[in-house]
């Protein structure tokens, strides 16, 4: 009912101009001396037929309306939308249309240029990262050659920098979307164990405790993206846990956590620390945090439909959870 009011009101100057012209018939009837009944009848019949008028009118106009709230809630990026707009109704209609079109052209370009850079730059990140793995292989193979304690010393962070290598294409993936995941279900425990050998050089090296029972849950996920995020998890605890132990435990509802007994986070930090490159105060005090692990973990899990969370107390260690409980769709 609002938008037909919108239309009366629009249609205003109709409606004076109108008005005007009724009054001038009537006025120069009576002038004239002829009967009101002569000047009323041709009065009423303009405006039924008005009336008749500015329903068609309203008719059109609602048509049209619903046509360009589909084109405005499709969300999409039409393949020529002069094709899908209606019809101009006036010389006005026309002139925003071609308006329209032109700047649409003209976005296309750029979209189209913004595309070609991205393209660009994400082949450039991820040959870099495949290009950057040979030299970090024959390191390991040099420092292995020798077991003393510069040379582990160097390999964990030659590792360190082997994460941020794997961080970077994560990064890049990410941002190409998710045509890669390849959902079904997997074996939990056998994707927890990867990680753990992963990271067992760092934990002999911090003599840090890591505590897993095993698990024979089976979930419904993507692996690589599962293992990433379980990596990224023990990383974290690995880097802000000096002494004691990490808890890695997987309850009936499918809930992985991953509990350390580190720094811990301050309350103030924890809102945003799932945020891109926030890195809050025990990253600005380590000096070495990025800001980007803990965004990717979140970026994923959304990805997979897991939920991340996080717990955690100042000096006395962090609590990160992630929900796997099955979503309603089918495995392949």
């Amino acid at each position: 009912m609002k938008r037909f009011f919108r239309y009366l009101y629009d249609c205003r100057y109709i409606w004076i101009w109108a008005g005007f012209s009724s009054v001038i018939f009537v006025s120069v009837f009576a002038l004239y001396g002829i009967r009101m009944e002569a000047a009323w009848y041709p009065v009423l019949l303009s405006a039924l037929f008005g009336i008749i008028m500015v329903v068609c009118g309203y008719i059109r106009h609602e048509k049209k309306h619903r046509g360009l709230e589909r084109i405005r809630l499709s969300g999409e990026i039409l393949p020529d939308i002069s094709d899908m707009l209606p019809p101009a109704g006036s010389l006005t209609e026309e002139d925003y249309q071609a308006l329209l079109m032109k700047m649409e052209a003209a976005y296309r370009e750029k979209k189209g240029e913004w595309d070609a850079s991205r393209r660009d730059m994400n082949d450039y990140y991820a040959t870099w990262v495949h290009q950057i793995k040979a030299p970090i292989a024959v390191m390991k193979v040099l420092l292995q050659q020798d077991d003393t304690p510069e040379n582990r010393e160097l390999s964990a962070e030659l590792f360190r920098v082997e994460q941020y290598a794997e961080m970077a294409l994560t990064y890049v993936r990410l941002g190409e979307g998710a045509s890669d995941l390849m959902i079904q279900e997997y074996d939990l425990d056998t994707i927890i164990r990867k990680a753990i050998r992963k990271y067992a050089g760092q934990f002999i090296r911090r003599k840090i405790r890591l505590i897993y029972e095993g698990t024979s849950v089976r979930v419904l996920t993507d692996e690589k993206w599962l293992a990433f995020i379980i990596e990224q998890l023990l990383s974290n605890a690995v880097k802000y846990t000096s002494e004691g132990s990490v808890t890695i435990s997987v309850d009936d509802g499918k809930r992985l956590s991953v509990t350390d007994t580190g720094i811990g986070i301050s309350p103030q930090d924890m809102p945003r620390i799932f945020e891109k490159g926030y890195t809050g105060y025990n990253g600005r005090l380590d000096k070495k945090s990025t800001g980007i692990g803990l965004y990717l973990c979140r970026t994923a899990a959304d990805r997979l439909g897991h939920r991340l969370t996080a717990e955690s107390e100042p000096g006395k260690g962090s609590r990160f959870i992630v929900d796997l409980e099955s979503y309603p769709f089918r495995a392949e």
